[in-house]
């Protein structure tokens, strides 16, 4: 074959694989609103936050909400109020990275799922943090018979404050959603 013919044969490839691994990806106008949104707060919450971060963050929750089945807005407010979305977040009590996700109790589990994680500051990594916050959520949920509070407490052993502070932050997010979108005019 001819070097032009394969080029255009490879980029040919690479376009199809593209496009293919986009139509994957949910594009519809309220997971764009709602990663928006996610992306806001965790800006708010945490200031010293890059953007880029807050967008990876914010499509990764979407991510996770998606596959598990839950709000994506409970998963941001668990991240915003259990690590202020820091991903090298831990607690005294051994919690680790954004969703404060307890290695000892879990480490079994989480190298079972994600074989490339071997040692607690692997959780440091926001995919697989988020993405192993949302399954012990998600169980949470189901032991409470997908009441959202009975959830969250049972994801934060009983702490109510954590509860409250989380269904608020979802309130706000909600709210976010409930408001009219206004275009600007370049200029004025």
């Amino acid at each position: 074959m001819k070097p032009r013919r394969i080029f255009c044969l490879l980029l040919l490839v690479l376009i199809m694989t593209g496009a293919s691994e986009a139509a994957k990806r949910p594009s519809s106008p309220q997971v764009d609103s709602r990663a928006r949104n996610i992306y806001q707060v965790f800006t708010k919450a945490n200031p010293g936050l890059s953007g880029a971060d807050a967008k990876k963050f914010a499509e990764i929750v979407i991510e996770a909400a998606e596959k598990y089945k839950l709000d994506p807005y409970v998963i941001a407010g668990i991240i915003i109020h259990e690590s202020t979305v820091n991903t090298k977040a831990v607690s005294k009590g051994g919690d680790y990275g954004l969703m404060q996700v307890r290695w000892k109790v879990h480490e079994k589990a989480i190298k079972k799922e994600f074989p490339k994680v071997r040692k607690a500051s692997d959780m440091f990594d926001a995919r697989t943090n988020i993405f192993y916050g949302a399954e012990i959520f998600a169980y949470c949920m189901r032991k409470a018979n997908n009441d959202v509070r009975g959830g969250l407490l049972r994801y934060s052993a009983g702490s109510e404050k954590l509860a409250n502070k989380v269904l608020a932050t979802v309130k706000e997010l909600q709210a976010m959603d409930a408001k009219p979108k206004t275009k600007t005019k370049k200029g004025k």
